[in-house]
């Protein structure tokens, strides 16, 4: 296993619960993620993984609970109210330490790959455009994309766009990578070429927490599975025990 043994998780969620009008998604989740994990949420359609994942880095507000990062309060609500209140300042910095990578890109189709990669450190991190070209361009050869870094994101395949997209999620230097099912919006021959990027990363010591259906990638990278059924943790263990 990859993951640090130290004792703080990385990520810890406590009694997580959502809600969207009636519909309760999440019933309750508690997780820890430590330093160095992959952990695969898999589960059926509904089962609350996406949300789960959203809640993360505050894409959703939990309807309670408790989130913690790097050893910090995040998010705390107990009975409708918010004890832990951040302005958006103070979550834009949570989203640049938990990168996330989405099923359909969101590239900016105005910008270049290079210019994608750049935008974050540029506008959330106020970062000088020299240190951050240099890094952004290690981080498409990394993925296999400097040749493309002029290039427009209407003329790259859909592995392409999200090998830029992950090239752009690390440009800010994240301690953990979101992954949202991040294959299935691809054609099947583009599938390999970025589970290929995110199994090196999880060689390098990535934490990595990733919403998936892609079972070998699961079983091959992952730590641990958290298999999600009706917004409750069914079951918790390295591959081939759940």
């Amino acid at each position: 296993m990859r993951a640090s043994s130290s004792s703080a998780p990385l990520l810890r969620l406590t009694g997580i619960r959502k809600a969207f009008g009636e519909a309760q998604i999440l019933q309750g989740i508690d997780l820890d993620v430590r330093q160095g994990e992959v952990v695969a949420l898999v589960g059926s359609s509904g089962s609350g993984k996406t949300t789960l994942l959203r809640c993360v880095n505050l894409l959703e507000m939990p309807s309670s609970g408790h989130i913690e990062l790097e050893g910090k309060t995040i998010f705390h609500r107990e009975d409708g109210k918010e004890l832990c209140r951040l302005k958006r300042a103070a979550i834009d910095r949570i989203r640049s330490r938990a990168g996330m990578v989405f099923q359909h890109f969101n590239l900016f189709p105005h910008m270049s790959v290079l210019g994608n990669v750049m935008e974050g450190p540029r506008t959330v991190l106020r970062e000088a455009d020299a240190t951050n070209r240099a890094r952004a361009m290690d981080l498409l050869d990394k993925v296999g994309m400097a040749g493309f870094a002029d290039r427009m994101p209407d003329r790259l395949s859909g592995g392409q766009k999200q090998r830029v997209s992950i090239a752009r999620a690390l440009n800010m230097q994240p301690t953990l990578m979101l992954f949202d099912e991040p294959t299935s919006a691809l054609d099947p021959e583009l599938v390999g070429e970025v589970l290929k990027t995110m199994m090196a990363l999880a060689r390098e010591g990535m934490t990595m927490l990733v919403v998936t259906h892609e079972l070998g990638f699961a079983l091959e990278a992952a730590d641990r599975l958290i298999f999600l059924d009706a917004g409750t943790v069914a079951a918790d263990g390295p591959p081939g025990r759940c």
